[in-house]
Formats: structure tokens, C-alpha cells, sequence
């Protein structure tokens, strides 16, 4: 049909085509203004971000080096560094009493190891007696500086200078130390920070590790080079030899950066310390990221135009096709099957349909097959039952009573899938065995396969029930040779009348089924029996279970469940309840380890839901809560493993100190950090702040002294830490939702009925 030519004019699809690219050029035209104003842009950004950087370094940096600061002057003033001080001049300078420096290791070791102060060492070094005290020991000065902490730059000619220098605090360059232990000799490169009071004979020095402090405050990156230069102009420390002092341009005019010698060279002055930070990142770079940034746009510019044309052409076919047939067959008056993915056309072409053939043949089909929709509409809209038409002619006009049976096959995957099988196939083979037996017992007898996993028999006759127990017993014997592969569950219904609904039979057979007990074996339902009501955890047992489980403890949960699971099955619960329980549990699980981090892959989910389908015998439904408590305890124990070592400290502080008047303060002035900055870091590496950690380590403690002893609330309230009984008991009721007493009549109630609980 020529005038239906998809690039005719007035065509439907040429006029969608030219819309989609009208679109197309505007999003074209607008994407193209975006990459010419990103282009100038993004350099601008990428200085703006170097500048920031710089800034944050310049801020970490200050902050770090007062914190040393006050260090060495603490350690400088510390009674045990003034008194071995002292002792040495009272001695004979010939036979120094060293092991009096005990005290003095004592107040070194702690701040020296302190991951938070980046120090390779920390030492004091007394001009009388000429020792040095340092974290491993003490050591004669000469010998410290020559074998164990030899530099060039600083021999020990030029420590023994400096106990006569006039100035407190003195940052000295970075140089490279060989320092040599019992088993190993490194050569690090460490910035020394000294302090001496004027008049004094004994210094105070930190040796800064240079690599760690600008890997925690800077980063490392292949092309960009970090300097810290010092007010006189000299360079405090450089990162790499790429660049001399001679290469970095003077700031004296003000610019916070400068383009010289095809390096973009910025700069942060710290007033407080007179140190300059500069940062040089090489031209090609920042060029490079342009180019790429540009490169990059223009890729998915040109991709996002082709894929557009493409898509336009294929929306605009698509669109076209099904209004070309509804058309054509409203022409032939000829109603074809119009196949289309756009739902309202598949409307309107079936009211086309249904108008054109109302008269012709659906309405004869719908006068000749009367009788069999009406008797069998319920079955034949909710399966695909495949069988013969005319055995269902020959149903249609059954008029006396009859028996439905339904057999519920329950495969087991993993012996089917090691051995080849496939399931459609083994219900195949069931299906036609079950029609044979019954067939030559039962001729009238009808057997069909509703779906891969159930087979429906239909049984006329009034004396069906006394013929079916034997024809039943001899499938059983049958079956129970395969039971490595399946076991079934058979439904017998009751007799049903003639005039009884197809519908309501097979819907009986369907809950009798659903009764089907956790067994491995074969077995026959014949009637309604009394299940136990919903079953459900309590709240202890949850809260024990779940405890457990984030403690990362999944023998106890897997044991905790299995016992549940046994005390519910001499309840007589069916296949369905421990299904709806274990999906209960497996959703609460998934709950839990979100805080976690899990990713997809690793949280449960839909895998699980599938595995919960296969289970269907009391062993499966533990070997279940076994996969799942070892995957979820397996990822909570990997992330708590990658806890960093302040908050372990923290943890294990809280842990070991909880009955104490526990504060922040207290604790960050352990660490040497400020209340402010702890309280932050805490929050930010576990996600609950200082007081949710201590409190959490009392109530659980509480809660075994509550269980476990029988002392009275206001005792358990003083051993765990609570000055006031009242903010215990609310505490105690806000993370446990009950009060203290009612918790203890739980545990106590739990402990006598055994582990599964009363309630279940």
C-alpha cells in the first residue's frame, strides 16, 4: 500500500520521526552549550580544588604540630623528667644510676607508640651523665646518634650543640635517619621537633615520620610534588628530588598560586608557625584532565545522538505497525490477531475484534462450549492444564458424585540436579504412572498435571473412598523408592455431589495440602486437622537471638533455632507456618546488616527466598537457618574486624570500665585529642556516638545479672555504672522495651518452659 509508505508525509510515523528529531536537535543544541561551558570551566575547578586541598593540608598540619608542641612540653615539665634530671646531677657523673629512669619510660612509651602522634621515636636527652632516654630504652647520647639513629645532617655533634641554643621550640628539616634495631636497619626520613627551655641541660625531641604525616594530611599522588618551606626560605621537607628549592617561585607579591616552569605552583601561609605550604602540580595534568573531561563528554554526546535516532525510528515503526493493521483489517473486515507491546492499542484492536467476529465465530465456539465453560471456568483460568479436550467434554457432562485427589511433589533439588534429572520430565513420568494405576481400577477416573510440581485426579462414583485406599497405598510404596529425589503430599477430598462447584473441590484438596507436616516421608491427607496458631518469637527470644547474632555468635542462633524449630514440630506445625516464621527471620536478618554495609550480593534476599521454597522437611529448614546465621555472622565479624585502632581502643575501654563514671573527656585526654574531635570520630567510624556505647555495654550487662542472679534492681543499677536507679530503669525500658522487673519474670518464665518459650 503505497500510501502507507513509512517516509510518506502524511503518514502517522513520519511525523512522529520528525518530532523525536526536533527533540533530538534541541537536547543536541543544549549539550553542546554545556561542553563549550564546561571546557572553561573545569580548569578554574580544578585549581579551585587544588587550592582547597592545600588549605585542608595547611589546617591538618597546624593542628598536628601544636598538639606535638604541647606534647613536648608536658613531657619537658613531667615531674619524672625533671626528677631523673636531678638525680643525675647528684650522682657521680662516672657511675649514672640509669635504671632510675624508669618513670621517665613510663611517660615516653605511651606517646611514642600513640598511632595518633605519626612519632618514629620520642627522647630526652640529659647533658649530664650524656644519656638519652627514648621509647625502647636508655642509650648513651653518642651511640643513640651514631649507630641506633645515625643522619648526616644530625650527628651527634649536632644534638650536643643544640643543649646550647637559645630558643624553646625548633623545627628542624626533614632528613633521612638509618635506624637500626635488634633484627632490622631502615633508613626513614623523619622531621626532629625539639624543645628546650633556655638555661636548661636536658632537650625533649619527637621524630616526626614525614611519610605518614603527609600520606594522613596530604595524600600521595605520582604527579603533583608537596613542600613545606620555612620563613627564612629554607625547605622543611619536599616530597620527592623532582623539584629543588630553586625551582619554586617567590610568593612575596601575594597570588596564592603561580605558573612557572610548566608546574601550577600554590601556596598556604601558616602565620602562626611561619611555615609556607606549596603544593606544585604539573601543567600536562591539569590538561590532561580537560582533554579527557572533553573527550569523555563528547563520546556520550555523539553515542546519546545515534542511540537517539535509533530509538526514534524504532518507537515511530513500533507506533506505526499496529495502527497499520487496524486499519488494514477494518478495510478487509478481516479481524486479525493484532500483537502489540503498547497496551492501549491491544485494547482498542480487541474491542475491534470482538465487534467484527461477535456475530461469526466466537459467538458459535461460545454456544457449542457452553456446558464446559461453565462447569470448569475456575480450573481453566487458573491453570494451564494440558490434556485432551475431549476428556473434558466428557467431565462437562458427568452428573453424579466425585472424589478429587491432589499429589503436591516436593523435589529435591540438589540429589535431581547432581544426577541429571529435570523436574518437568519426573512429574511427566509420576503423572502417567498415576493415571495408569488408577485407570485400571478406577476407569472413569481422570488424571491431569496442573503444574510442574502438582497432579490432579478426578474420581467419579459414590464408592470411591473404599477403592482409593488401596490404589493410594500401592503409589506410596512406590513413591517411597524415590524418596532421595521427592516426596509427595497427597489430598483426598471428601465426596462431592454432582451438583458441587468444580472450584470448591479443588480449592478443599489445595488446604488440606497446605497441612502437610515437616517429614521425610511420603504422606496422605485425608482431612482437616488442628494446626497451632501463628507462631511467633517473643520478644526476649528475639531480642537474645538477635543480640547474639550482632555479636557475631551464630553458633548459639543456629542452636537457638534448631530448638525452636524441634518444639514447633511437636506442636504440629505444617511446611507453610515454618516457611512464613524463617521468612519472618530472614527479613529481620537482612534489617540487621544494613548498618553493616552489606552490599547486594552478600545481604539475603531474593537467593534466600528461593532456598526457603525448597525446604519442606525438618532437617532442610535447619540446614537453612544454618546458611543463614553462618553468612550473616561471617559479614558482621568482617566488618567489626575492620575497626581502626582508636576505636577499638575506645571499645575495649568502655568494655573493660563501664561500672566507672565513665566520660568523653576522660578518654580523650588519654589519646591526647580534643573532646570535640573524638566525639566526631567515634560517631563517624562506628555510627553511634560515646554515651550509646557505654550504655549498650550496661544494660547488656544488666540484663545476664537479671537472668543470672537475684539482686534487686537499685544493686544491679550501682554495679553497672548508674548513679541514679530511675535514668536506669528508663534506659533499660528504651533499649529493651520492658522495664527491668518485667524482663527478669520473662527470663525466669523462659528458663522453666524451656528454650522455645510458652508462647510458641
Amino acid at each position: 500500500m503505497r500510501n502507507w509508505a513509512i517516509w510518506n508525509r502524511q503518514t502517522l510515523v513520519f511525523k512522529l520521526f520528525i518530532s523525536f528529531l526536533g527533540i533530538i536537535l534541541l537536547f543536541s543544541l543544549f549539550n553542546s552549550l554545556s561542553l563549550h561551558l564546561f571546557n572553561r570551566g573545569v580548569q578554574k575547578e580544578v585549581i579551585q580544588y587544588n587550592r582547597l586541598m592545600l588549605h585542608n593540608t595547611a589546617e591538618r598540619y597546624r593542628t598536628h604540630l601544636e598538639r606535638v608542641k604541647t606534647l613536648l612540653f608536658d613531657i619537658y615539665n613531667s615531674e619524672y623528667t625533671v626528677a631523673f634530671n636531678r638525680q643525675l646531677h647528684a650522682q657521680d657523673p662516672a657511675d649514672p644510676e640509669i635504671w632510675k629512669a624508669a618513670d621517665v619510660l613510663k611517660v615516653l612509651r605511651p606517646q611514642a607508640f600513640n598511632p595518633m602522634f605519626y612519632l618514629n621515636n620520642l627522647l630526652v636527652y640529659y647533658q649530664t651523665g650524656d644519656i638519652v632516654v627514648e621509647k625502647e630504652g636508655t642509650v648513651g647520647a653518642e651511640m643513640m646518634f651514631s649507630r641506633f639513629y645515625s643522619s648526616k645532617a644530625y650527628p651527634y655533634s649536632y644534638w650536643k650543640g643544640e643543649l646550647g641554643r637559645s630558643g624553646s621550640y625548633k623545627l628542624h628539616p626533614e632528613a633521612e635517619f638509618t635506624v637500626s634495631g635488634l633484627n632490622s636497619t631502615a633508613a626513614v626520613p623523619l622531621i626532629p621537633f625539639s624543645f628546650r627551655m633556655p638555661s636548661s641541660d636536658y632537650l625533649v625531641v619527637a621524630l616526626l615520620d614525614a611519610k605518614q604525616l603527609q600520606e594522613a594530611f596530604y595524600g600521595t599522588e605520582d604527579d603533583r610534588q608537596f613542600f613545606i618551606r620555612r620563613e627564612d626560605g629554607t625547605l622543611l621537607y619536599r616530597s620527592s628530588d623532582a623539584l629543588s628549592d630553586a625551582d619554586i617561585p617567590s610568593f612575596a607579591s601575594g597570588p596564592d598560586y603561580l605558573l612557572a616552569n610548566s608546574y601550577y605552583f600554590f601556596a598556604e601561609k601558616d602565620s602562626a608557625s611561619d611555615l609556607t605550604y606549596i603544593v606544585a602540580v604539573p601543567t600536562a595534568s591539569i590538561t590532561s584532565r580537560v582533554r579527557n573531561a572533553s573527550l569523555t563528554l563528547f563520546v556520550i554526546f555523539a553515542v546519546s545522538v545515534v542511540i537517539g535516532i535509533l530509538a526514534s525510528i524504532l518507537f515511530s515503526r513500533q507506533i506505526h505497525r499496529p495502527v497499520k493493521q487496524m486499519v488494514s483489517s477494518i478495510l478487509r473486515r478481516d479481524p486479525v490477531q493484532l500483537r502489540s507491546s503498547i497496551q492501549e492499542f491491544d485494547l482498542i484492536h480487541r474491542n475491534l475484534r470482538e465487534l467484527m467476529r461477535e456475530k461469526e465465530t466466537i459467538h458459535r465456539e461460545m454456544l457449542g462450549q457452553r456446558s464446559l465453560l461453565t462447569s470448569f471456568r475456575y480450573i481453566n483460568k487458573l491453570k494451564a492444564i494440558t490434556s485432551d479436550i475431549n476428556e473434558w467434554k466428557d467431565i462437562a457432562t458427568m452428573e453424579e458424585p466425585f472424589v478429587l485427589v491432589l499429589y503436591q511433589l516436593h523435589f529435591r533439588t540438589q540429589p535431581v540436579s547432581e544426577n541429571g534429572l529435570k523436574t518437568d520430565r519426573m512429574a511427566y513420568y509420576i503423572q502417567e504412572y498415576i493415571n495408569l494405576v488408577i485407570s485400571e481400577r478406577m476407569p472413569a477416573a481422570h488424571t491431569f498435571q496442573i503444574e510442574n510440581n502438582q497432579i490432579l485426579s478426578l474420581i467419579p462414583g459414590e464408592r470411591v473412598p473404599e477403592a482409593l485406599e488401596e490404589v493410594l497405598g500401592m503409589l506410596i510404596t512406590i513413591l517411597d523408592r524415590d524418596k532421595a529425589y521427592l516426596l509427595v503430599t497427597v489430598a483426598v477430598s471428601p465426596v462431592f455431589p454432582a451438583s458441587s462447584p468444580f472450584s470448591k473441590a479443588y480449592q478443599e484438596v489445595v488446604e488440606l495440602a497446605r497441612q502437610a507436616r515437616p517429614l521425610e516421608e511420603n504422606q496422605i491427607i485425608r482431612e482437616r486437622r488442628d494446626v497451632p496458631e501463628l507462631l511467633l518469637l517473643t520478644v526476649a527470644q528475639e531480642q537474645e537471638l538477635y543480640a547474639n547474632l550482632q555479636a557475631g555468635n551464630d553458633g548459639f542462633c543456629v542452636s537457638f533455632m534448631e530448638r525452636i524449630l524441634d518444639s514447633m514440630d511437636r506442636k504440629g506445625a505444617s511446611i507453610r507456618q515454618l516457611r512464613e516464621l524463617a521468612a519472618g527471620v530472614t527479613a529481620r536478618v537482612a534489617k540487621i546488616l544494613e548498618p553493616y554495609g552489606a552490599d547486594a550480593e552478600a545481604a539475603p534476599g531474593q537467593r534466600e527466598q528461593e532456598a526457603l521454597q525448597d525446604c519442606f522437611t525438618l532437617e532442610q529448614f535447619k540446614r537453612f537457618y544454618r546458611e543463614l546465621f553462618h553468612k550473616a555472622a561471617s559479614l558482621i565479624q568482617s566488618r567489626k574486624e575492620e575497626q581502626d585502632a582508636t576505636v577499638a581502643f575506645v571499645l575495649e575501654y568502655i568494655e573493660s570500665r563501664y561500672a566507672d563514671d565513665l566520660s568523653l573527656d576522660q578518654l580523650a585526654d588519654k589519646l591526647n585529642l580534643s573532646m570535640a574531635y573524638l566525639s566526631v570520630y567515634i560517631k563517624e567510624k562506628t555510627g553511634a556516638n560515646f554515651s550509646e556505647h557505654v550504655n549498650a555495654v550496661r544494660i547488656r550487662q544488666a540484663k545476664e545479672m537479671l537472668a543470672a542472679t537475684d539482686l534487686s534492681v537499685q544493686e544491679i543499677s550501682a554495679r553497672i555504672g548508674y548513679r541514679n536507679v530511675t535514668s536506669f530503669i528508663r534506659m533499660f525500658k528504651k533499649i529493651t522495651g520492658l522495664p527491668p522487673g518485667e524482663y527478669r519474670k520473662q527470663e525466669r518464665l523462659r528458663s522453666a518452659s524451656g528454650p522455645a518459650g510458652s508462647s510458641l
